[in-house]
């Protein structure tokens, strides 16, 4: 299957014609929305923007979205199903004993941090895309807060099973494993979400090294 575009005229006479297959032109049409959303925010652009981008109508555009919203959700469903991907392919948690002579403590945080790295990373692996989105998409009818909430349980669901692991393998004490779980996914996906507000660089090995700190030994002195 393909889709007709024309392109700018090279004079008055004849115009450049180029097919694209549907799924090509789908994907042409979710990166100039996220140019569009990222220049414009997503309130203020319109389907006339994102349609003069990819130049082509609107009939063309609404082939394969019925709105400007229905486009929004694309984007984020792209996100999600990344992030999914990623967490089932991840590699998977080895639990190796203290080098001898190295505290069982200090390479249970090395551990940790390690951890915290991999998740993040995976959100974050196209840390443009996902932070021009979640910029552009507030208050979008709630449209972001669920992609969260979606992507929070596959998150904690995995979280969940590193710790019962690492509970087993005597690296971390008996705890609440879903409290604690959700405890951490709700602090870090604050601390993010500030870096974006702020437009701050997101510092993945920073973050991950105060969350391991904070888990391995909390915020109290060791007297």
């Amino acid at each position: 299957m393909s889709v007709l575009e024309e392109a700018a005229p090279r004079s008055s006479k004849t115009k450049k014609r180029t097919y694209k297959s549907a799924e090509a032109r789908r994907q042409q049409i979710l990166e100039c929305a996220l140019e569009a959303f990222s220049e414009r925010g997503y309130h203020a652009t319109s389907i006339g923007d994102i349609c003069e981008r990819a130049r082509i109508g609107r009939a063309t555009l609404y082939q394969y979205f019925t709105d400007k919203r229905d486009v929004l959700v694309a984007l984020l469903e792209g996100i999600y199903s990344k992030v999914v991907t990623a967490v089932e392919h991840r590699q998977r948690l080895t639990l190796d004993r203290p080098p001898k002579g190295k505290p069982a403590r200090e390479h249970s945080i090395e551990f940790m941090r390690a951890r915290f790295v991999a998740f993040l990373t995976l959100v974050f692996e196209d840390e443009a895309t996902t932070r021009l989105i979640l910029r552009a998409a507030r208050g979008a009818d709630g449209v972001v807060d669920e992609l969260l909430g979606r992507l929070d349980a596959v998150v904690i669901e995995s979280i969940e099973q590193e710790l019962r692991l690492a509970i087993q393998a005597g690296i971390v004490r008996e705890l609440d494993v879903p409290f604690v779980a959700r405890f951490f996914v709700g602090g870090l996906e604050k601390v993010v979400l500030r870096a974006i507000d702020e437009e701050r660089p997101l510092d993945i090995q920073q973050i991950a090294e105060q969350a391991a700190l904070l888990e391995g030994i909390g915020i109290l002195t060791a007297t």
